[in-house]
């Protein structure tokens, strides 16, 4: 099958409703929840969907979310929230774009479903100057932690 656009907009709309129904997701959607939207797809378009292929259209949903939160700390990146775009100057996208050809979607133009995608997926994912190392994490949980003197 095909995912068209205004179908991938439908499903994560679908898990958005599930999250703000208080379904916690920060371990992913059990089968139940991609079950509903499966059948919600059947529903709304006609098209059969399995659970597979709507988890699988998650996946490619969050690799998208992933590069698009990557891109936004890029050198010489600004974002636009209005247009939910990554804004870079003609020289900088032009060389980054000559790097990696892939990025250009998200570059200067609307981030399709962006608001969706955060809401979704945004649950532990941080990335660049937002990321903490697991030293980092630990040093901190260390230095609260009291030890009895001998």
């Amino acid at each position: 099958m095909k995912w068209q656009s205004f179908l991938s907009t439908f499903v994560l709309n679908k898990m958005c409703e599930i999250i703000a129904s208080g379904v916690r997701t920060d371990k992913g959607f059990e089968e139940v929840y991609l079950n509903l939207v499966a059948k919600q797809v059947f529903d709304f378009y006609g098209q059969e969907v399995t659970s597979t292929q709507v988890y699988n259209r998650l996946r490619k949903w969050r690799a998208r979310w992933i590069t698009a939160s990557k891109l936004r700390d890029l050198n010489g990146a600004s974002w636009d929230e209005d247009m939910c775009s990554i804004l870079l100057e003609a020289e900088h996208y032009q060389g980054h774009v000559a790097a990696h050809p892939k990025d250009a979607e998200f570059l200067n133009t609307p981030i399709q479903n962006y608001h969706q995608m955060q809401q979704i997926f945004s649950f532990g994912l941080a990335t660049g100057k937002h990321a903490m190392g697991m030293v980092s994490r630990w040093d901190h949980r260390c230095r609260s932690i009291q030890t009895p003197r001998s």
